[in-house]
């Protein structure tokens, strides 16, 4: 099977939302306001994560391209990102300010909707309007 397109960040970032509030009121509804605040800043912090990725992606490439190969700061950037998103997780984990499992919830709602919109590429339809 022949994939001919890809999902968006711009897709993959709305459908997190429209998961994650989804999600958040069914924690509202079946757990606590906090475990859905909770939700909210988990996936709040995916949404930011999969932007600054997406930006830092296209900087790298820019600089690559500008001096013709890789470039020490184009390699040293994305990692330095992920310790940046690890130690702001650990910072709210460690606040205690946060329900766990609705943070949990609200991190995996970006994976959700990863699946989801690969799911509407692979059958043809698509959330994102048509360039």
């Amino acid at each position: 099977m022949r994939i001919k397109a890809v999902p968006t960040v711009g897709a993959i970032q709305r459908t997190t939302m429209v998961v994650a509030l989804s999600t958040a009121a069914f924690l509202l509804i079946a757990a606590s306001p906090a475990s859905a605040v909770s939700c909210i800043l988990g996936a709040a912090l995916m949404v930011a994560n999969l932007f600054a990725l997406s930006w830092i992606a296209q900087t790298m490439f820019v600089l690559a391209r500008q001096a013709g190969g890789a470039t020490t700061v184009g390699l040293i950037v994305a990692p330095m990102k992920m310790l940046l998103l690890v130690g702001i997780v650990f910072l709210i984990v460690e606040s205690g300010r946060v329900n766990i499992v609705g943070f949990v919830a609200g991190t995996l709602t970006q994976f959700a909707a990863i699946f989801i919109e690969v799911g509407r590429v692979l059958i043809g339809t698509s959330s994102a309007p048509p360039c």
